[in-house]
């Protein structure tokens, strides 16, 4: 509810007050924290409050956020990567050499890509299995619902080696095939809802749609300009695609499906004008809201089913990454091992064992 402007009587007053509890309560507000890389720094904005933070970090691409309300930023210029806490917005620790944790919904292990595939445990960072792929240049990471499979879109920045697609079976811990892509594929994003694979293809102006498994064409869909960002929303049936338009501005491209006997079916869609292009886009973990970020630092945060804007956010420039993070993700389970406890001073009379006070080497009744 907008901020009431100008009070004209009492009874305005007492009216707006008795309806708006009833607003409140259908009402909620977006919740985590926006973390974004933006120069030399990693700037959080709690998406409720538009509360900003940040930390020096160096220049940092792509952010990786991690259970317990971490997040961890890998400065890949000058080889360091920083660990913050978004509960207190400060730095946790800094680490020598670069760290890219890719967390599925296991807390307590991560994927890291080195040419193989590892599985590391977490926070230990042991190895548990190494799978045999030949990935060079990943570039975005999805790990399947209950982490049952990977996949990776390779590519370079520019673009010039081309795109590939490498998938893995996490279960059988076995590569499954890599195999190029048509046209120049930005970003992906899976529904593991209405089971599809959606491909930006910023050469061909739209996207694909496909099959995750076999990546056999489903649908296209044309798009009025060039497509930078793409992600699922509101369970997975709302496609949001960020769109940059020919000039200075941009929109956000919004799709409903659903998949029913006859096929996949469109049946709802909806286009959002932005005043500048688009860079990044982000979808809150709960999947109810969308938060575009501007090439000029502006972050439009809407609410996916209602398709309005509720929140407006300021960065201090364009970010190169952009993720929506929940700071009260548990972390794994540690255990609590009997030698860390406190130490304490044991006064209490020594009272030896009944029927067996010769062996004790120690008699209380002798002086």
């Amino acid at each position: 509810m907008e901020a009431v402007k100008q009070i004209i009587s009492a009874f305005v007053v007492v009216v707006v007050l008795a309806v708006a509890p009833t607003c409140l309560a259908k009402s909620h507000p977006p919740a985590g924290v926006l973390a974004a890389s933006v120069g030399d720094t990693v700037v959080m904005v709690e998406a409720g409050s538009g509360l900003t933070a940040s930390v020096d970090t160096g220049p940092v691409g792509w952010l990786y956020p991690a259970p317990g309300g971490l997040l961890f930023a890998p400065d890949v210029v000058d080889g360091r990567t920083t660990v913050i806490d978004l509960r207190t917005q400060q730095v946790s620790e800094r680490l020598d050499g670069l760290t890219m944790p890719y967390f599925g919904e296991s807390g307590d292990r991560y994927i890291a890509l080195a040419g193989e595939t590892l599985l590391v445990s977490y926070p230990q960072r042991a190895l548990i299995a190494r799978i045999g792929t030949e990935i060079t240049n990943p570039w975005q990471v999805i790990i399947a619902p209950d982490d049952s499979a990977l996949l990776v879109l390779e590519r370079l920045p520019d673009g010039s080696t081309g795109t590939h697609i490498s998938t893995v079976n996490l279960i059988s811990r076995q590569p499954v095939a890599r195999q190029p892509l048509p046209g120049d594929v930005v970003h992906m994003a899976l529904s593991s809802k209405i089971g599809l694979l959606a491909l930006a293809d910023a050469a061909a102006s739209r996207v694909r749609l496909v099959a995750p498994g076999a990546l056999s064409p489903v649908a296209d869909r044309p798009l009025g300009g060039r497509p930078v960002d793409i992600a699922f929303a509101d369970d997975g049936g709302l496609m949001a695609t960020a769109v940059a338009v020919a000039g200075d501005g941009g929109v956000l491209d919004l799709a409903t499906f659903k998949r029913n006997k006859h096929g996949l079916r469109l049946t709802k869609e909806h286009a959002v004008p932005l005043a500048t292009a688009p860079v990044r886009l982000a979808v809150s973990p709960d999947g109810r809201y969308l938060a575009v970020a501007l090439d000029d630092g502006a972050v439009i945060v809407l609410d996916a089913d209602k398709k309005e804007v509720v929140a407006r956010h300021r960065l201090p420039g364009a970010p190169r990454d952009l993720r929506w993070c929940d700071p009260t993700r548990p972390g794994p389970i540690q255990p609590e091992w009997s030698e860390d406890d406190p130490a304490e001073l044991d006064l209490e009379p020594f009272k030896a064992p009944k029927g067996n006070r010769s062996q004790s080497g120690f008699n209380p009744h002798h002086s």
